[in-house]
């Protein structure tokens, strides 16, 4: 009672930690707080807290699922990066979140499905990457660009919808989606960067919109 916040590396490598219950009145979670923490396999985050620091999971493996509290409005780089076990990630419907960082949820190969809460405008470079058991992801309208590798080697992922007010996607973003069959571009859309389509074996038709100016090499 009184903390307010979990301070950088507080928990660093404590790999006998299996579960906390951070207490109400805690408002950040600090850079790699619970990085190498590979026991942890349950967590609660109070209402209240408005930032998830960069690594502050990293490499919690034993992690299954965790729910974000409707405060949070940003999520650090790789803030759960390799949660290999992670399968469930709650994000509430009137969610404040805006910012989702590069590598947030890279390597988390459990995960089958996540909504993106309206108020996002980017997807960062390698913010899904290798989420290997990925199937379904919904992306809000307010989303501007996919970053280079957002979901690169998301192999289970079978179809996706660009929302209408994305205009870059950028190169490699979908690259080793072996399974993807169905994509969706909207109109929005001026570039495809390079590779961002590359080694999607199963993709047999894909429509560029007109407003396209540039696809870049090897796309």
């Amino acid at each position: 009672e009184g903390v307010t916040n979990i301070g950088e590396r507080a928990f660093y490598d404590c790999s006998s930690l299996t579960a906390i219950n951070i207490p109400e009145g805690v408002t950040s979670i600090g850079n790699e707080a619970f990085r190498g923490c590979p026991d942890l396999a349950s967590i609660i985050l109070p209402e209240g807290v408005t930032s998830i620091g960069n690594a502050a999971f990293y490499g919690c493996s034993s992690l299954t699922a965790i729910t974000l509290p409707e405060s949070v409005t940003s999520i650090g780089y790789e803030a759960f990066n390799y949660c290999s076990s992670l399968t469930t990630i709650t994000i509430p419907e009137n969610s404040k979140l805006t910012s989702i960082g590069r590598w947030a949820f890279a390597g988390c190969s459990s995960i089958t499905t996540i909504t993106i809460p309206e108020g996002v405008t980017s997807i960062e470079k390698s913010a899904f990457k290798e989420c290997s058991s990925l199937t379904s992801i919904i992306l809000p309208e307010g989303v501007t660009s996919i970053g280079n590798y957002a979901f690169s080697a998301c192999r289970s992922l079978t179809a996706i919808t660009i929302p209408e007010g994305v205009t870059s996607i950028e190169s490699s973003a979908f690259s080793g989606c072996w399974n993807l069959t169905d994509i969706t571009i909207p109109e929005s859309v001026t570039s495809i960067g390079e590779f961002a389509f590359s080694f999607c074996r199963s993709l047999t038709d894909i429509t560029i919109p007109e407003s396209v100016t540039s696809i870049g090499n090897y796309a």
